[in-house]
């Protein structure tokens, strides 16, 4: 019996050293070190490119095995801005790209207001507009407005230069930073239902959306631009797997698009998904 107990122990003991054996010999990173030929520089996660070892594990994140990152997938010598993602991890965060190119920028701006001097000849839709929105405000431009005590029409309007009225204050709120811009109604006067030719009211509540667009400019996707430090910032994809950061100096901020100045050219591929992540790993790389 003794004996039996002594071969039963020995026959584990092989057992499970062959195992170990087994599963090293038959990792990933054993067999893709083996076939690559290649130095193993450190082990990383494909959904947390931050999270990396110098022995393989598992992603304390998400729980998921790190993969090994080979010498020739590491940044180039001395670009140190530069960042380099394996296949693995490029695939898992799902970086997207989009070429910069010219196209119109659409901007719409919501703007609230007051109908005043409703008469029968004339009546003006009179609403705040911020600094910040100014470069898309023009003489000339035309603008829907609607009011709730007017349920089922729309009043058309014209920011006019013009006109019995200056189309704009000149001096800005200090509190808001927001001006009055003026539009006359064209199809005056504003008519409340049931009030026909008995009362034209003044200061009505009204609004709009005011939808702008600018002739062609270089445009960069808003989804592709990270507002960190002294200036907005883009990845851009030198080659697959390969990101370099690139300082903007942007104009008008569009709804979907931003106005490049500086910083870009036509052509150039932008990160426009997972670039959070990329830009997560430039700065603990860089140890910003």
């Amino acid at each position: 019996m003794k004996h039996k107990i002594i071969l039963f122990v020995l026959l584990a003991t092989v057992a499970g050293v062959g195992a170990v054996w087994l599963a090293q010999s038959h990792s990933p990173a054993s067999a893709l070190g083996a076939v690559a030929g290649r130095k193993i520089l450190y082990y990383q996660s494909s959904m947390h490119p931050w999270i990396k070892s110098d022995k393989p594990g598992k992603c304390p994140i998400c729980g998921m095995n790190l993969v090994p990152v080979y010498e020739g997938d590491a940044k180039a010598a001395g670009d140190t801005n530069l960042v380099a993602l394996n296949a693995d991890s490029v695939s898992a965060i799902n970086v997207q790209t989009e070429s910069v190119q010219r196209r119109a920028i659409t901007y719409t701006i919501h703007v609230i207001g007051r109908i005043q001097k409703n008469s029968a000849t004339a009546a003006w839709f009179v609403f705040d507009i911020y600094e910040r929105d100014l470069p898309w405000i023009y003489t000339g431009q035309k603008l829907d407005v609607t009011l709730p005590a007017v349920p089922d029409k729309v009043y058309q309007a014209q920011i006019r230069q013009y006109s019995t009225e200056t189309f704009a204050d000149r001096t800005l709120d200090d509190m808001s930073d927001s001006t009055k811009i003026r539009a006359e109604i064209l199809n005056s006067p504003v008519v409340v239902p049931g009030f026909e030719d008995k009362a034209y009211f003044n200061n009505l509540h009204a609004e709009s959306h005011i939808v702008a667009t600018t002739p062609e400019v270089l445009a960069v996707p808003r989804s592709a631009v990270i507002s960190r430090g002294a200036s907005p910032l883009v990845y851009v994809e030198n080659s697959p797997g390969y990101y370099m950061p690139k300082a903007l100096k942007l104009g008008r901020i569009g709804d979907e698009y931003a106005e490049v100045l500086a910083g870009l050219d036509a052509g150039d591929k932008v990160v426009i998904n997972g670039n959070l992540l990329i830009d997560a790993e430039a700065q603990l790389t860089n140890g910003k």
